[in-house]
């Protein structure tokens, strides 16, 4: 009968543990079906893994040091970032500590005493070590172990999430104050153009050749240009603030940083992206990752519906001296067996249960909603890239049109040939055309960024491919 009970228990136990494997977290039909066909859906096989650089070196391709020196100050500095850190550092200690628990404790004692009675006295000494171990029928502590494992990962994750969302943010930042200071430029080159034409109309005025209407627009429109010189500073400082904040640098620093042009991507590096994008995203692993550990959870709370075995066991010596500890008569052990379950107690098992199903529903959903806002981000990325590209020999011709317009209306005007009307407008929309190209040149080095960041990192660039 004896030997009945125990096998029935064995392969109770042995089926339990058995049903605590990890499954893979597959895609479900749903989350399959807003995929489009050209995109993969595989796992993230180690060739594609191998496409991926680190951020330094991904934004170095950019061939810009300022951006890299930004780039690399970002990875030092950055407060998000040593929080995710410190998160992993969290996470990894859970770990240890939901490892630790799948082994025995024990502890090694000493003590010594002495005793006075009646004017004699006696002295005791004694050493012990004691251990225990609690096993769970369920399989509690191996599922948390594999719920923190899976946690830990996710924060592994986060962090490289963390890493690539910051220096996506700084890049974009910095694009946005070169548009700023090319814009700049621009505006005080049409302060100058400006301020030309508002002389040469003074003169035409004061000759009697012009009206004074004319006279006045040409000062309203002066003014107006160093008006937008001033708010153009504003925007300028602005994002060299943010820069100052997201690198944690002095702002001193930030606005002693040389100038130049917009930074822009390697040609056709958007031709370069992985094939398995959603796998190799960090968040999309991050999420997949918590629901694993919301699905070990939900069998932490259901072991509490079978028994844990506890076992303590204690062993020592003692001895009215020390030379007698461990002497022959002077041992001392005990072995204590302790088998427990739960009763009456079962709603709280219940809840425990459905609380931890409730959070694997929401893992699955934010898992899903990671999946899907990542093929937007992706497209609309890949759509901002080709937008630009089709708008640059456009827009580069209209500057070019603009400014031989402008150049003519005012010669034209000063001998007499053109009203002052046809000078405001080819000046116009000569800063129009410059200001789109440039802004067309910052939408083209946004688009990469948004790919990037939609990406979850950088890839190889097409020539470092080819020669792999």
């Amino acid at each position: 009968m004896k030997t009945i009970k125990f096998s029935l228990l064995f392969a109770l136990s042995t089926s339990v543990l058995s049903g605590c494997a990890v499954a893979p977290v597959e895609m479900s039909s749903q989350q399959r079906s807003v995929i489009p066909e050209q995109w993969s859906q595989g796992e993230g096989v180690p060739q594609e893994q191998a496409l991926r650089v680190a951020p330094k070196e991904w934004w170095a391709s950019w061939g810009d040091e300022t951006l890299n020196e930004l780039i690399s100050k970002t990875l030092d500095n950055n407060t998000d970032i040593a929080t995710a850190q410190a998160n992993l550092r969290s996470a990894m200690a859970a770990l240890s500590g939901a490892t630790a628990s799948l082994f025995p404790t024990a502890n090694l004692g000493a003590d010594a005493s002495r005793n006075r009675q009646n004017g004699s006295s006696s002295e005791s000494f004694g050493a012990d070590a004691s251990a225990s171990w609690t096993f769970s029928f369920g399989g509690r502590d191996v599922s948390a172990r594999r719920a923190a494992q899976a946690s830990a990962h996710a924060s592994e994750l986060t962090l490289e999430d963390t890493k690539s969302a910051m220096t996506s943010e700084v890049a974009l930042t910095y694009v946005q104050l070169r548009l700023a200071q090319t814009r700049m430029q621009i505006a005080l080159q049409s302060e100058k153009s400006y301020k030309e034409a508002m002389d040469l109309t003074q003169w035409r005025y004061e000759a009697g050749l012009v009206s004074a209407t004319d006279y006045e627009q040409a000062i309203a429109q002066y003014e107006n240009a160093r008006a937008s010189i001033a708010t153009t500073h504003h925007n300028i400082l602005q994002y060299q603030t943010a820069l100052s904040r997201l690198t944690v640098l002095p702002l001193a620093n930030i606005q002693s940083l040389p100038q130049g042009p917009i930074p822009l991507p390697p040609e056709n590096i958007a031709v370069a992206i992985p094939a398995d994008v959603l796998s190799l995203r960090p968040d999309v692993q991050a999420a997949k990752e918590n629901v694993r550990a919301a699905m070990e959870n939900v069998r932490v709370a259901q072991a509490d519906f079978l028994p844990s075995l506890s076992l303590t066991g204690t062993i020592g010596t003692a001895a009215a001296t020390v030379g007698a500890l461990g002497s022959s008569g002077s041992g001392i052990g005990a072995l204590v067996g302790a088998l427990s379950m739960p009763f009456l107690n079962w709603g709280d098992a219940i809840e425990a249960t459905e609380t931890q199903k409730a959070n694997l529903d929401r893992a699955q959903a934010d898992y899903t909603a990671t999946l899907v806002g990542a093929l937007e981000e992706t497209e609309n990325a890949l759509s901002g890239i080709r937008a630009s590209a089709a708008k640059k020999a456009s827009l580069r011709k209209a500057t070019q049109s603009s400014q031989l317009a402008a150049q003519l209306a005012l010669q034209q005007y000063s001998s007499g040939l053109e009203d002052y009307q046809t000078v405001l407008t080819t000046q116009r929309s000569l800063l129009d055309a410059q200001d789109s190209e440039a802004s067309n040149w910052a939408d083209w080095a946004i688009a990469h960024i948004d790919l990037y960041r939609a990406l979850g990192g950088g890839w190889m660039p097409p020539d470092k491919q080819e020669r792999k």
